[in-house]
């Protein structure tokens, strides 16, 4: 199941993989960078070396030195905006013996390409697992734009906890079904 819900759902949400994709690529680019080997001494290593730095005027060079998987921003959204799990990452990963954001970079950008991606969007859920199910419930109920104070209302029209009430809606919602109530949010187009 993705990560808590849909990664695309929120602007939240957005952010959140976004301060998380850029903090893993500055800690990929200071680990490639501390690893590199210079004949200098300490003393005459300067602020100015930490990172290879391409020719302004040669965009492809700047390509190049970021390298061919990495996992940007715009490949996240491409992976998680066509109905990626984190299951289906997973599985990616295995099948092409890479790290986890390594195989999501690789297929944000084949999706990018407009490429085939070899595991379809999940098609690694396992739906016998209960957590599973749960998982794309409330992805349902927050997705179709309803709120937390929505499953407030829900609970006390169905006399429930309020889980309890976003799980329902969520069925309801993959199965069709209208709710007693509006969302009060925005859906996920």
């Amino acid at each position: 199941m993705k990560p808590h819900t849909s990664t695309t759902g929120s602007p939240r949400r957005r952010a959140a993989v976004g301060v998380i994709a850029v903090t893993l690529t500055v800690g990929a680019v200071a680990s490639a960078c501390a690893g590199a080997t210079d004949d200098r001494q300490p003393a005459e290593v300067t602020a100015g070396d930490a990172a290879p730095q391409a020719p302004a005027d040669d965009p492809t060079a700047a390509d190049v030195l970021a390298g061919a998987d990495e996992y940007t921003q715009e490949r996240a959204d491409a992976f998680w905006g066509a109905g990626y799990y984190m299951e289906d990452a997973d599985a990616l990963a295995d099948l092409w013996h890479v790290d986890l954001l390594e195989a999501k970079g690789r297929a944000g950008q084949l999706l990018l390409d407009g490429q085939p991606v070899p595991v379809a969007p999940g098609s690694s859920l396992d739906l016998t697992d209960p957590d599973t199910i749960a998982g794309l419930q409330l992805e349902a109920f927050w997705d179709a734009g309803y709120t937390g104070d929505d499953g407030t209302a829900l609970a006390a029209l169905w006399h429930v906890d309020v889980f309890e009430a976003k799980a329902t809606a969520g069925q309801m919602l993959l199965a069709g079904q209208p709710l007693p109530i509006g969302p009060s949010g925005t859906p996920v187009s």
